[in-house]
């Protein structure tokens, strides 16, 4: 039998497929880490606890794992959960669980309020679905019954309303953050070493990565290009490294939880994606004071990265002109100092949780 807590704490459930490598996780994990527990009384159910990459290290955070591989195969579970928790706000955190809750919202009390945090430019993401169209529609027909819907940006929010008619009053925008609590002290630059580029990604098709081989493939200067990350492209990037007689100057590192140690004097972050919800990795590059150059893809990115002062943008696709970029970022004596300040100021943890806490306290009301 669940223990019931202190009746005047704001109850607050949250969902979440799993705790491995992503942004939906990382943004969860830093919730549950730094919540005010002496308001909150939070209880965290993760579908399937296979491969757990963050911790919650609060020991307030009660966490319920079902074990389940489908999403699908969840909603009697759930349903108990909810009747013996008796939560103020179900909260879920990733697109496709978001879709399985609005679609049963009816099911449960409407005294609980629900609020959803999307991870991407929905209408995008929407067309790698097995059944894209049939996705969009029931998106389309159910997202409404969400109380509110945290999009990570500007771009994700407006993708909503305009593509799926969300009401506006319906949406908050609250950006990611950055786990690094302090300015980082920016290492001297050495000399005579060739140039160290730096991405941390899942290798998978949106990511890009290819146009990052291709574009450092073109530079005429000495490189090191390091790729962090794992996912199912990494084969196929080996071997397109491979191809382009890149091996000895493009390197494969697995995924790690700090994945900026050893990294911290890099010259240049590189984001090759095709489209982003509010990337994670590009906010704490910034928090190490790492320039970045990145494409003007579809979602947050340009909302991150300030043009000349943070680093460069590029038009998208343009691969000669991304390794034209690298050039002149390496020429440009970027403020790396002011960069980690700046980053540390706008997507600071506390910033991004008294947000959600303010959020979850005004719903109820």
């Amino acid at each position: 039998m669940m223990i019931m807590e202190d009746t005047k704490k704001i109850r607050l459930l949250i969902i979440i497929p799993t705790l491995q490598c992503g942004g939906s996780e990382k943004f969860v994990s830093q919730l549950c880490n730094h919540i005010n527990t002496g308001k909150f009384y939070v209880q965290l159910i993760i579908l399937q606890n296979n491969n757990q990459f963050y911790e919650i290290t609060n020991p307030a955070v009660n966490i319920i794992s079902l074990n389940k591989r489908r999403v699908r195969f969840t909603l009697f579970k759930i349903k108990k959960l909810i009747h013996q928790f008796q939560p103020d706000i179900v909260f879920s955190a990733a697109n496709h669980v978001n879709l399985y809750l609005a679609i049963f919202r009816n099911l449960f009390s409407k005294k609980i309020k629900f609020v959803a945090r999307e991870s991407s430019i929905v209408s995008l993401n929407t067309k790698n679905a097995s059944m894209p169209l049939l996705y969009h529609r029931l998106i389309k027909k159910y997202y409404h019954r969400f109380n509110i819907i945290v999009c990570q940006g500007k771009y994700m929010q407006h993708d909503l309303l305009t593509q799926y008619g969300i009401d506006a009053a319906k949406t908050i925008i609250i950006n990611n953050a950055t786990t690094k609590n302090n300015v980082y002290e920016i290492p001297a630059k050495q000399i005579n070493r060739p140039y160290k580029f730096i991405t941390v990604s899942r290798l998978s098709p949106e990511k890009g990565i290819e146009r990052l081989i291709h574009a450092v493939g073109l530079l005429s200067l000495p490189f090191e290009f390091y790729i962090i990350g794992d996912g199912i492209q990494k084969t196929a990037l080996q071997k397109l490294v491979t191809k382009l007689n890149l091996h000895e100057q493009v390197f494969f590192i697995p995924e790690n939880k700090n994945p900026f140690d050893g990294m911290e004097d890099a010259d240049l972050f590189l984001l090759g994606s095709y489209y982003e919800g509010f990337p994670n990795a590009l906010i704490e590059a910034g928090s190490w004071g790492i320039p970045t150059i990145a494409f003007d893809a579809a979602g947050g990115i340009n909302e991150i990265i300030e043009n000349e002062k943070t680093g460069l943008l590029v038009d998208d696709n343009d691969i000669i002109g991304f390794a034209a970029a690298i050039n002149r970022a390496l020429e440009i004596n970027f403020n790396r100092k002011q960069i980690a300040t700046d980053t540390e100021k706008r997507f600071s943890v506390n910033k991004m949780v008294q947000a959600m806490e303010k959020l979850f306290s005004e719903v109820i009301d």
